[in-house]
């Protein structure tokens, strides 16, 4: 051992870290204060160098039985997995930022959407346990509630049906107002049918 170099010790102890968990534990002791200081100087937060740290770490459990002492030296092949780790990282930030930057500013529903989620989620309210009651209105009526409890906005509804959107609207509130009614077992007021 007296004409061995400061890294043969090294070297040995990362040869053996595959199989051997008292070399990696010397390896890693001798190691993580590096690999940290490498994070630090390529990563965002401190989480992300924990995150680094932590998988080179992991990785190098497995690429150590493919260590040749002879192709690189000890410190270069682990914090060759370091990199690689930051880089991987740092390219896990720029998708997550490409697609908040992407989503940012959009509305989820546009006014035409929000209007026809609204709608279906009235008249699938509606149309739960109504039995007799939509027998009670006239079938243009059970045909506008049909297909806005289809998905149909009342725009859409009306272009379907040959009709012009306001009349749309009306078959949509007369339709609402009597199953009410005949729900709760009162008659549709004036109110409920100009809704």
């Amino acid at each position: 051992m007296g004409d061995e170099g400061p890294g043969d010790g090294d070297r040995a102890l990362l040869v053996r870290a595959s199989w051997d968990g008292a070399a990696f534990e010397a390896f890693y002791r001798r190691y993580v204060r590096r690999v940290t200081a490498f994070a630090a100087r390529r990563c965002r937060s401190a989480d992300d160098v924990a995150d680094v740290v932590a998988q080179t770490f992991f990785r190098l459990i497995e690429a150590s039985s493919r260590y040749d002492p002879e192709r690189a030296a000890p410190a270069a092949f682990v914090l060759g997995i370091a990199a690689n780790v930051a880089r991987e990282v740092d390219r896990g930030h720029a998708r997550r930022d490409a697609l908040v930057s992407r989503l940012s500013g959009r509305d989820l529903l546009d006014g035409d959407e929000s209007e026809r989620v609204e709608a279906a989620v009235d008249a699938a309210h509606q149309a739960r346990d109504l039995g007799g009651a939509l027998d009670a209105i006239s079938p243009a009526e059970q045909q506008m509630l049909r297909m806005v409890a289809a998905g149909h906005t009342p725009g859409q509804a009306a272009q379907q049906l040959g009709i012009s959107a306001g009349a749309a609207r009306v078959r949509l509130a007369r339709a609402r107002a009597h199953v009410r009614s005949q729900v709760s077992g009162e008659a549709a007021t004036t109110t409920e049918i100009e809704e």
